[in-house]
């Protein structure tokens, strides 16, 4: 073998070194990216690091219960529906849960409400633990050995601290941009979806459509207008009842899971005025 052949063996066989090294980094950096928080509940001989340990654990757990509650419901403000008799343009917003089931109007304006307050509470807390952190970590050289034991969830504190903070500012920005959509689409919308003629509405769906979506005609100054209507006259008689159909279909199937009564607002807070207070939390 030539001294030739062998250093391009030897560079490929580093490249694919590197190349794994890199890959192994990255996955190592993406597992990361999921916060452990693993404390049994073990309680140690110093009460500062009891009271700061089951303070933590109580903020992991409503962080996580926060992200079960407001980080799985998915806004839909992209359907729309075409009369091909009238030439009207139509579209729908509606929300469904975790388990892709729709949820009533009424639903979706708790859902903001709720993930603005709670998530206001969970970040005041949150800033109440980190005044504690310092205080926790210099109290851990009196548990002796135990010091151990107890110091990597005294050091873990303020990573749950970190990441849940911007866990909260991430799912409450999320819900302000929906909640602006929402009320742009419950603006004008049209009050019955029996009104509007269009066909394989029937008196089921149309409940099912003023309880949980807005519909709102699209008209010709609407800015979207142009891009959704050339969008249908490039389309067949055929594709376009095969799409009305699937939409339709979408609202005969969906399952309306009964709401608690409390779990109701008619109105949503001040988008702009929970934005302000969001970016003075960062």
């Amino acid at each position: 073998m030539t001294m030739k052949k062998t250093l391009l063996i030897l560079l490929a066989l580093l490249t694919f070194g590197s190349q794994v090294k890199v890959a192994a980094v990255k996955k190592e950096k993406k597992e990361k990216k999921e916060l452990k928080w693993d404390w049994d509940g073990t309680l140690s001989k110093n009460e500062e690091i009891n009271k700061y340990l089951l303070k933590i654990d109580t903020l992991y757990k409503k962080v996580q219960a926060y992200k079960e509650d407001f980080g799985t419901y998915n806004l839909n403000d992209s359907t729309t529906l075409y009369d091909e008799a009238t030439g009207k343009l139509y579209k729908l917003a509606y929300m469904t849960n975790g388990s892709g089931q729709m949820v009533t109007r009424a639903r979706v304006n708790w859902q903001f409400a709720q993930a603005y307050a709670e998530g206001a509470l969970i970040i005041l807390d949150m800033t109440s633990a980190g005044l504690m952190s310092a205080n926790a970590a210099l109290t851990l050289p009196k548990l002796g050995l135990d010091a151990f034991k107890f110091g990597k969830y005294v050091k873990g504190g303020p990573l749950v601290i970190s990441e849940g903070t911007k866990s909260i500012k991430t799912i409450r920005g999320l819900c302000m941009s929906n909640s602006r959509t929402w009320k742009s689409m419950k603006d004008g919308a049209i009050e019955d979806a029996s009104t509007l003629g269009l066909k394989g509405i029937s008196p089921g769906i149309a409940e099912k459509l003023n309880k949980c979506a807005y519909i709102k005609e699209v008209r010709q100054d609407d800015p979207e207008y142009p891009e959704l209507i050339a969008k249908y006259r490039n389309m067949t008689s055929e594709e376009i009842a095969s799409k009305y159909d699937s939409v339709i279909q979408v609202f005969a199937d969906s399952t309306i899971l009964p709401e608690d009564e409390m779990k109701k607002a008619d109105e949503l807070p001040d988008v702009d005025e929970e934005l302000k207070k969001l970016e003075g939390n960062s």
